[in-house]
């Protein structure tokens, strides 16, 4: 395991620093204007013209190797032959594309950089709130939404690969593209630009906080309506249904507004003309990946990244597979076939990038985010101890056991935001106990319910009071005290709750086990050394690319350049 001091880091930072240390950070960096970087070299080891970074949403580290016989010969096999490959270990306990993304980012877990769940409940407001929600920048060109929406990087503590390299080098340019606002987001970090897509109007935007209008070339991109040209369509497999390892008929995938459970799936969500059911329906379909490739492509020239002088940065964030995974689970035909469709997306940008750029121009680097959990439901039917855990039951649980301790009615759980519970501070204050009595009593009162194996308590985090386990630092390194809950829960492999457990179909992510940890890492260009290198700590990834950059590492990074995969 990698060498990363935690507990104590905790309580050192929760005792040296101010509590509004902890809080969101003020404002957006400036960068202000200066000499232009000077340009450069290419080939040789030199630095790089453009650092692609494609980050999988939901993509173990197996698939590489369960899916190679169906791939395309210019995909991911293309890719591999020339590269270094790692299986990427993610020692946290919160693995959601939040804090994967910010990992991949940053180098530093979530109990520094402060995104450790993709959602939490504010205390200061009295409401859950998403990680990268921010009251002071709004989506360009939609309605103004609540506190769901995802708007900007300020929440994120500390700088990111790409802020370095704009601190360092002014000119460079930082593009990040996802479907997902946190995906683009956190790889965009504070100084770069992140493009998402808006379920609202079927195009790309981004958010005040990054501009006030959209560029000229991105609105002429919109105008063409390219998510429209699907509307009607179907989704049809990719491949006969003989090269597809599991059954397409699944009572336990879900049906997204019309998209049906078994192949064909149309693409018209259920309405007669487009309109925001439908955009949401391509982003669960291999159209949500062609639509990324299209804008990508367009930003490339448009920006002229790789080509000003200067190492520019492109960050990608495939965000359909996690979207079909979550629906119909990592075992179907369906997450069989976007891996399929993200092959062939590779295969065409790798292709655009050889046509752009001359040898040893690029890095490229792919990864993921998180992997997945198989469905529970499917494997109870294997005779494998599984299944979903629903807010009402943890709620209605904890809070009967701490009426009867303490002798107060209420609703003691104001917020459930897996993995963490926030405990009502007033009924604590009423009811005259000592906080950390009242944790203990609701974790013990949780460990009632099936499925659910352990917890760490507020005060024991803050404090360092943990057991010398692997589970234990792995639910430190995920906790930002100002953010974090009064409990967080711990539940056996093949649980889960939270949003995916109050459904009876689909799949999440979000353990500390293999199946959610465990990502592919590639590196391709000639500062690498080729071939398969082992397992990795994921926070080793950005201080890696910053070596080969020249860079210094993200502020709070606590990784170290991996030499054995450097030349």
């Amino acid at each position: 395991m990698h060498r990363t001091p935690l507990p104590h880091a905790l309580v050192l930072c929760a005792l040296l620093l101010p509590a509004a240390a902890f809080g969101q950070t003020e404002s957006r960096i400036v960068v202000k204007a200066g000499r232009k970087a000077p340009p450069a070299p290419a080939g040789d080891q030199g630095a790089p013209r453009l650092v692609v970074l494609l980050v999988a949403d939901q993509f173990r580290a197996e698939n590489l190797r369960r899916y190679a016989p169906w791939f395309s010969s210019g995909g991911f096999p293309r890719l591999l032959s020339r590269a270094a490959v790692a299986t990427g270990h993610y020692g946290q306990q919160n693995t959601y594309t939040g804090p994967g993304h910010a990992i991949i980012a940053t180098g530093s877990y979530g109990y520094l950089s402060g995104i450790t769940q993709n959602k939490f409940f504010n205390r200061r407001i009295g409401r859950s709130e998403a990680m990268m929600f921010d009251p002071e920048a709004t989506i360009l060109g939609e309605k103004e939404g609540g506190p769901e929406e995802e708007t900007s990087p300020r929440n994120l503590v500390g700088s990111t690969l790409g802020d370095q390299l704009r601190l360092q080098q002014p000119a460079a340019k930082v593009i990040a593209v996802a479907l997902k606002g946190r995906g683009s987001i956190l790889l965009g970090g504070h100084l770069g630009t992140a493009y998402f897509f808006s379920e609202q109007t079927g195009g790309m935007t981004t958010s005040t906080y990054y501009m006030k209008t959209l560029p000229d070339w991105v609105q002429r991109w919109n105008a063409r309506r390219l998510a429209d040209t699907y509307f009607g369509k179907k989704w049809e497999r990719l491949l006969p249904e003989s090269a597809y390892t599991a059954q397409d008929a699944s009572p336990y995938e879900m049906d997204i507004r019309g998209l049906g459970r078994t192949f064909p799936h149309p693409l018209t969500g259920k309405l007669s003309a487009p309109g925001p059911a439908f955009y949401e329906v391509l982003t669960h379909a291999p159209a949500g990946l062609e639509l990324q490739m299209d804008f990508v492509l367009t930003a490339l020239d448009a920006e002229q990244l790789g080509r000003r002088g200067t190492t520019d940065l492109l960050g990608i964030s495939w965000s359909a597979t996690d979207l079909v995974g979550h629906a119909f689970g990592p075992d179907s035909q369906e997450y069989q076939d976007i891996v399929l469709r993200l092959d062939r997306v590779l295969a065409q940008l790798l292709q655009e990038l050889d046509r752009r750029f001359r040898p040893g121009e690029v890095l490229l680097v792919f990864t993921a985010d998180h992997g997945a959990a198989p469905i529970p439901e499917w494997m109870a039917a294997q005779k494998v101890q599984a299944g979903r855990i629903t807010k009402a039951t943890i709620k209605q649980t904890v809070g009967k056991a701490l009426s009867e301790r303490f002798g107060i009615a209420g609703d003691w759980v104001v917020a459930a935001e897996d993995p963490s519970l926030y405990l009502d501070e007033k009924l604590v204050q009423k009811a005259k106990a000592d906080p950390a009595e009242v944790e203990d009593a609701a974790g013990r009162a949780a460990l009632q319910i099936p499925g659910i194996i352990g917890y760490l308590t507020r005060t024991q985090l803050l404090r360092g009071w943990l057991p010398p386990t692997e589970a234990a630092r792995a639910v430190a390194r995920s906790y930002f005290p100002a953010r974090g809950g009064d409990v967080v829960l711990i539940t056996a492999p093949f649980y889960f709750w939270g949003k995916y457990g109050e459904k009876e179909q689909g799949s999440t992510h979000g353990s500390f086990y293999r199946y959610d940890t465990d990502v592919p890492v590639i590196l391709s260009g000639p500062w690498f050394v080729p071939g398969h290198h082992g397992t990795i700590d994921m926070v080793d990834l950005a201080a890696t690319l910053s070596h080969v950059l020249g860079l210094t590492p993200p502020s709070a990074c606590e990784g170290r350049p991996i030499q054995r995969l450097l030349k």
